[in-house]
């Protein structure tokens, strides 16, 4: 929104089936001055005058020239509106600041007049009529400032004035009649500013439908229009940057009350209009400000009725059904023919591979042609309707042919670039009697065919995927074509009879490599191999070829070509096996963190080789004597050694052979952690509550002793014993994991790495939970709670109570679940279970206490119709009783469904009970029962759910 602006179109799209949105409306808002295009004054001594565009101040009141003559003004001032044509006012402020007063105490009320405009005669004696007062302040006595400012808001004066279509607006600023010609009044003024921010109402210049496309309509010719009609119209909007939304408004023209608005981002729905009747609509665009006016009325008529009839389909290049027409890729003329239905205007068209598209008839009721190259190779499926001029489709004709094959197969072998490649033909029909292909937008080329086959060379000039049209001839008439795509690539061949994908290779093997050209300029080649690029010169029929000595290990060898120009070919990757005479070994454990390994503690090593004829391995392990293992036919073995001492251990590994010969030795040099091995006793898991007694091994010699912590606990000094080892006891107070972080220190000081030994702590009391919410449930109720320990196998029964009740004895679940045990509700509000487990050996463990809520919604119980249980059946009756839930209950209301509420009072015991017929099998009710008490409460609901089966 803003003050001036180039004019902008905006066309948006309603339809009844889709939903379109606008962009974001702009945010900005300029303001500026309207144009004072001439002020007056009139002067009570001059009463036959006036003054126009004078260099003074703008005079009101009374005030004394030097020979003390009395003189009363009015001032008046006119402002173009022509610059704010045609927009809506949304702010506007008049403001003007008095320049001098004649005197401050003397009480005035200055006013402000919309009058008629200023014209030749206007005079005192002849002043511009007054047509309505705008504003009016009190001056002088009281007032703290003198000289003061003097402004009003203009809003609603200027957008009247623009309603009224004026081109100026002429204001009066004057003291108020009873006032005016008291002495000392006058005063003077700045020429009042009066500013305005305006916005232009985008307007709505076109209408009509689409899809098909169609006019606005008129009453006497409305168009016709379904229930899947889209409505469309272009908003303008003067404002450069705003952005218009419309609304639609649609009415049967002999229902206007009917009327219904929607927006371009919703849908609507014609379809409750009867075939034949007559519907007005508008458009209305709206900016972010304002909305403009409804535009002109438009007409349609709903036309429901598609053509009766599916439409004629016939052609002579593709005739229907199994005799196979045309050819491969070979256009078709196909004839769609309505047969003189005239609610005929088009025809739709769909084929198997889901194209489709929409032609004219050349009148209605008449005929159209499609030109139409099927894609499909056999059998091709199009499916025409007719279209009428609401777009109404008819019945479906499918129209069913088989394409004969025709196009020619083709096989390129690709040589390279620049580089004369081989393309072969062979006839899908016996009547070629030629071929011809053609590469991207070059010259055809033709090949006579011999024996239904033809060989011809191509060459590629540039690498990357190249289009390759090609043809079947018969004499000079094109009877198939197709087209493929060809990989281009000037990458080298690689070739090599001793290194390939397929064949591993020992270590020391000496073979050739041979570079191939697939460019038609290769000075030289390079390679990257062993980790390095080199480069070998070609000989003068482009190749090279590269002796090397293999070296172990997996290889991806990367070749390209190097023309004269220095310029690089694409880059080929051949990659190969070397297997190497030595054998592997690795500890997979010493990767794991925190590191579990250390002095004493066993370790596996995996022993591996690829070399024949393997039978097993010969190792020694630090020293040691050599011991051998089978490899039992695969291509590694496991051994596991117990290291005796912190830092660097070694295994010198040497594989076996069938032949009795052995590889070279590989010596494997691994580090073992020095931190103390931490065991324990009892082994496995600990117990909240019980002890348990760490045992800290040296992993160094000369250990005085050990700094460690228990679970997060301060550290601890322990000396070591004569045999480097120390004890200590702990008794773990929560469950869950546990840690001991343990350093060695040597007699000189040396301290070892940091062990930090994991350590699984149980918990030694009874979870208790449970999977159902009771807050709700009331007395008469049961229960189910579930009762769980850690210590599985070890506990063997549960000792609980509920509340103040006595203690019950149940045994623990033997497959290590869960426990369940019922309780029924006999107290409302908090109630609670005591629980504590109870081992083999007679060991109890805390009591666990767990609160839970008991509400007081009343106990349902029907022995027909189990609650969530499908069961009854329709007409069958069920007694459905209701009881419990708080004690003083005086009557019960309940409800099935939705249905009404009904009382039944409650007996004596604070019980009652209904029977309700459910009528028919397979649905399901939700009864709702409430309880009531004698002082006017009401307990919670208890929701209680009918599923009725067909048992009767």
């Amino acid at each position: 929104m803003k003050r001036w602006g180039a004019v902008i179109a905006l066309t948006i799209i309603a339809a009844t089936t889709a939903v379109v949105h606008g962009g974001s409306p702009a945010m900005a808002a300029e303001s500026a001055d309207l144009s004072l295009t001439s002020w007056a004054y009139v002067d009570s001594q001059s009463p036959r005058a006036k003054v126009v565009d004078a260099a003074v101040t703008p005079p009101v009141g009374t005030s004394h020239d030097d020979a003390q003559r009395a003189h009363t003004y009015r001032s008046y001032f006119t402002y173009d509106l022509t610059g704010i044509k045609d927009t809506v006012v949304h702010s506007s402020y008049l403001s003007t600041t008095e320049t001098a007063v004649t005197d401050c105490s003397v009480p005035v009320t200055v006013e402000v007049w919309r009058t008629r405009p200023v014209k030749d005669n206007t005079s005192w004696l002849r002043p511009p009529a007054e047509l309505e007062k705008l504003a009016s302040a009190a001056r002088g006595a009281g007032s703290r400032y003198c000289p003061s400012f003097f402004g009003l808001d203009m809003v609603g004066t200027l957008n009247a004035a623009l309603g009224r279509h004026e081109k100026s607006i002429t204001l009066e600023l004057r003291i108020t009649a009873a006032q005016e010609a008291t002495p000392n009044t006058g005063r003077t003024y700045e020429k009042p500013r009066l500013s305005a921010t305006v916005n232009h109402p985008p307007r709505v210049t076109d209408q009509h439908l689409i899809y098909p496309d169609r006019g606005c309509g008129t009453l006497a010719k409305p168009s016709p229009a379904t229930r899947n009609t889209y409505f469309s119209a272009t908003a303008r909007d003067a404002d450069e940057g705003d952005h218009a939304s419309l609304l639609f408004a649609i009415w049967p023209v002999d229902h206007p009350d009917q009327r219904r608005e929607f927006r371009n981002y919703y849908s609507t729905d014609l379809s409750q209009y009867a075939h034949g009747t007559v519907l007005a609509w508008q458009a209305q665009a709206s900016d972010y400000y304002d909305a403009g006016p409804w535009s002109r009325t438009c007409y349609i008529v709903m036309d429901t009725i598609g053509p009766a009839d599916a439409p004629k389909v016939s052609s002579r290049t593709y005739p229907e059904g199994d005799t196979p027409g045309g050819g491969s890729g070979i256009e078709g003329t196909f004839r769609f023919d309505a047969a003189g239905d005239r609610d005929v205007v088009a025809f739709a068209w769909r084929d198997s591979l889901g194209s489709s598209g929409r032609i004219a008839a050349r009148h209605p009721g008449g005929k159209a042609i499609l030109k139409y190259t099927p894609q499909l190779r056999f059998e091709t499926t199009l499916v025409v309707s007719s279209i009428d001029a609401a777009g109404n489709g008819g019945p479906d004709r499918t129209y069913r042919f088989r394409v004969a094959e025709t196009a020619p197969r083709v096989d390129v072998t690709v040589n390279g670039v620049g580089l004369p490649s081989t393309i072969t033909f062979v006839a899908a029909k016996p009547e070629t009697t030629a071929f011809g292909y053609q590469i991207g937008n070059g010259a055809e080329v033709r090949l006579p065919a011999v024996d239904g086959r033809a060989t011809g060379s191509v060459t590629f000039t540039t690498r990357g995927t190249a289009e390759v049209a090609v043809r079947s001839y018969a004499k000079n008439k094109l009877i198939g074509q197709d087209k493929v795509q060809v990989w281009v690539t000037d990458a080298p061949g690689v070739e090599s009879a001793e290194f390939t994908w397929d064949t591993d290779q020992v270590a020391g093997k000496t073979g050739s490599f041979t570079f191939r050209p697939r460019n038609s300029d290769v000075a030289a080649y390079e390679y990257y191999l062993d980790d390095e690029w080199k480069t070998i010169p070609a000989a003068a029929d482009g190749t090279a070829v590269l002796t090397w000595t293999a070296t172990p290990g997996w290889h991806s060898m990367v070749v390209r070509s190097i023309a004269s120009d220095e310029s690089r070919s694409l880059e080929a990757d051949y990659q190969f096996n070397i297997i190497d005479t030595r054998p592997t070994a690795y500890a997979y454990e010493l990767s794991n963190w925190p590191r579990r390994d250390g002095v004493g503690v066993p370790l596996e090593i995996e022993l591996g080789s690829r070399l024949p004829n393997l039978t097993g391995f010969a190792y020694r392990f630090d020293g040691g004597p050599e011991k051998t293992v089978s490899n039992e036919g695969n291509p590694y073995a496991t051994i596991t050694v117990t290291p005796r001492h912190a830092g660097d251990n070694s295994v010198v590994v040497e594989a076996l052979l069938a032949d009795g010969t052995r590889s070279p030795a590989t010596t494997y040099t691994f580090g073992i952690w020095s931190g103390p091995v931490v065991t324990w006793a009892p082994e496995g898991s600990g117990t909240v509550g019980r002890p348990v007694t760490f045992t800290f091994h040296p992993g160094l010699p000369d250990v005085a002793s050990y700094r460690y912590s228990v679970d997060g606990a301060d550290e601890q000094t322990i000396p070591a014993g004569a045999d480097g080892t120390a004890t200590v006891t702990h008794t773990p107070q929560s469950w869950g994991y546990s840690e001991v972080r343990v350093t060695s220190v040597g007699s000189d000081g040396t301290e070892s790495d940091l062990r930090a030994a994991p350590f699984d702590v149980r918990d030694n009391r009874v979870d208790v939970y449970s999977t159902y919410d009771w807050s709700r449930r009331g007395i008469g109720w049961t229960g189910y709670f579930y009762f769980y320990t850690q210590l599985f196998g070890e506990v063997t029964e549960y000792q609980y109570r509920v509340n103040d009740g006595p203690e019950q004895i149940l045994p623990a679940s033997t497959d290590g679940t869960s426990t369940l045990v019922a309780v029924p509700f006999d107290r409302n509000g908090t109630n609670v279970i005591h629980v504590r487990s109870r081992t083999a050996g007679g060991e109890l463990s805390p009591v666990t206490d767990y609160e839970f809520t008991v509400g007081d919604a009343p106990y349902v119980v029907s022995e027909q119709y189990p609650d969530s249980s499908w069961s009854g059946g329709g007409g069958v009756p069920g007694t459905f009783e209701f009881s419990g839930g708080t004690p003083g209950i005086v009557s019960f209301s309940w409800q099935i469904d939705d249905g009404p509420v009904t009382d039944v009072p409650a007996d004596s015991t604070g019980a009652a009970s209904i029977t309700y017929t459910p009528p028919a099998n397979f649905e399901s009710h939700t009864l709702s029962v409430t309880g009531h008490k004698a002082d006017g409460t009401e307990t919670g609901t208890t929701r209680y759910y009918i599923y009725v089966s067909n048992h009767a």
